[in-house]
C-alpha cells in the first residue's frame, strides 16, 4: 500500500486522506535545535522501501520549503519506490518573473531546487494546485514530473450552493489577470460575466480604472485566485457596489488571510461572505462563519499518478 506523510501545516490533509483505507500512515518527527537548526527523522523507514511515498507539504515560507527539501530526499534516500511530493498550495507563486533588473525570481529558484531532489525507482512527481501562473510547472526540470491539479469540481460547488441561495447573480473578476478563469467558470456554469481593470499604484495600493459588468439590483460572486490581505477583493467589491450590486460574495482557491485580513474583511461591509479551499494551513485556524472553507483531499487522492 502508498505511505502517506506530511508536514505538521498539513496533517488535517493527510488526516481526510488516512479516512479513504488507500494510505498507511508514517509520521515525521521534528524538532528545533537552540542554535535554530533544525531536525527530520521518519518513524518508519523501513516501511518505506520498496512503495510510493507520498508527502504533502508547503512552500509557504522559507523554513517550509527546506523542510520539504529535507525531507523528500531522505524519502529516495530510504528507497521509496516512487516519490510524489503534494504542495497545495505554492509559495512565491507571484514572484515567477522579474519586473525590475535585479530581482529574484524565487518560484524558478524553488522549482530547480526541488528538481535536484535524488531520483526515485519510479520518478518523483510534484503535485501543485490552481497555479498563480500555470508557467511556473515547466519551471521544474530533470528528475521531477511536474502534476497541475484543479480546483475546478470544488469552485464550481461554491459558486452553484451561493446560486441556490440567489436568483440572479453575475460572476465577476477581481482584476483583469483573472479574466480568462472568470470567462471560462461563466462559460462552464452559463452565467453572466462582469469585469474590473485596475491600476496598481504600489506594492499595496490599487486604483480602479474601468468597469464592463451589468451587475444593477443582481447579486455578485467576485472571483480570485487568492487572498492575502483583502485590499483588493474589498476595493474590487466596493467598485461593483457603486454601480449599483446588491450582496456581494467572494469564491477564491487559496484562502492564505494574512494577520488581520478576515476581520478587515468582515468590517468593510461590502462583502456577504467568503469561500475557500483548505490549500493553506491557515485555513484550519479560522472559525469563523464568514468564511465557508471545503476540502481538497479528493481532488488530490484522483490526481495521483501511483
Amino acid at each position: 500500500m502508498t505511505n502517506i506523510l506530511a508536514s505538521k501545516p498539513y496533517n488535517y490533509l493527510k488526516e481526510n486522506l488516512l479516512k479513504t483505507g488507500c494510505f498507511d500512515n508514517i509520521n515525521i518527527e521534528s524538532k528545533t535545535f537552540p542554535d535554530g537548526e533544525h531536525y527530520f527523522r521518519i518513524t518508519k523507514p523501513k516501511q518505506l522501501f520498496g512503495k510510493p511515498a507520498v508527502y504533502i507539504c508547503g512552500t509557504t515560507d522559507d523554513c517550509a520549503i527546506l523542510e520539504a527539501y529535507n525531507v523528500a530526499c531522505t524519502l529516495v534516500q530510504e528507497g521509496c519506490q516512487s516519490l510524489h511530493l503534494v504542495i497545495p498550495y505554492f509559495g512565491y507563486s507571484t514572484m515567477e518573473r522579474a519586473i525590475t533588473a535585479g530581482e529574484s525570481v524565487s518560484a524558478k529558484n524553488i522549482a530547480r531546487l526541488f528538481s535536484s531532489i535524488p531520483l526515485s525507482a519510479v520518478g518523483n512527481y510534484i503535485y501543485m494546485v490552481d497555479l498563480h501562473s500555470i508557467g511556473t510547472q515547466y519551471y521544474f526540470e530533470q528528475n521531477i514530473h511536474p502534476v497541475h491539479l484543479t480546483t475546478d469540481p470544488i469552485i464550481d460547488k461554491m459558486i452553484n450552493d451561493i446560486r441556490r441561495k440567489r436568483k440572479n447573480v453575475v460572476l465577476a473578476s477581481a482584476d483583469m489577470g483573472r479574466a480568462k478563469w472568470i470567462e471560462k467558470i461563466s462559460s462552464r456554469l452559463n452565467m453572466s460575466s462582469g469585469f474590473i481593470m485596475k491600476k496598481r499604484l504600489s506594492g499595496v495600493e490599487t486604483e480602479v480604472v474601468a468597469l464592463n459588468a451589468d451587475v444593477k439590483n443582481k447579486d455578485v460572486i467576485l472571483f480570485d485566485d487568492m487572498i492575502r490581505s483583502g485590499s483588493s477583493i474589498i476595493h474590487a467589491a466596493e467598485a461593483y457596489k457603486s454601480i449599483g450590486a446588491k450582496d456581494i460574495y467572494v469564491v477564491c482557491v487559496h484562502g492564505i488571510f494574512v494577520d488581520g485580513s478576515i476581520e478587515k474583511l468582515k468590517k468593510s461591509g461590502v462583502i456577504k461572505a467568503v469561500y475557500c479551499t483548505n490549500t493553506h494551513s491557515k485555513t484550519q485556524s479560522i472559525h469563523d462563519n464568514f468564511v465557508k472553507v471545503y476540502d481538497i483531499s479528493d481532488i488530490i487522492l484522483k490526481g495521483l499518478r501511483i
